[in-house]
């Protein structure tokens, strides 16, 4: 997976939240944060393990959280990232 790709696409994502009225407090993300991350990361990967990781991120971190990380994205991805990688690599067919 190319994770430097999906690093890229959350930079562009922060700079999305920006124009969602939606505070990013509920169970998801804005409707913008949410279809910017899938566009960026369906360009390379399966929708079905775009869907997970984003339901895992969902989990995991808030919208504002999701949001500085994007901003502070580096060239290592963090732990946090890493293990939802893996896990929905685990989870979904990434071949199809």
């Amino acid at each position: 997976m190319r994770l430097r790709t999906l690093l890229v696409t959350l930079l562009a994502v922060s700079a999305l939240a920006a124009c969602g009225d939606d505070d990013g407090t509920g169970d998801h993300y804005s409707d913008e944060i949410r279809n910017a991350y899938l566009e960026g990361c369906t360009g390379s990967q399966n929708e079905a393990f775009c869907e997970c990781t984003l339901t895992e991120l969902e989990k995991r971190f808030t919208q504002e959280e999701f949001i500085a990380f994007a901003i502070e994205a580096s060239e290592e991805p963090p732990d946090e990232f890493v293990d939802i990688t893996l896990a929905c690599l685990s989870e979904v067919d990434v071949g199809s």
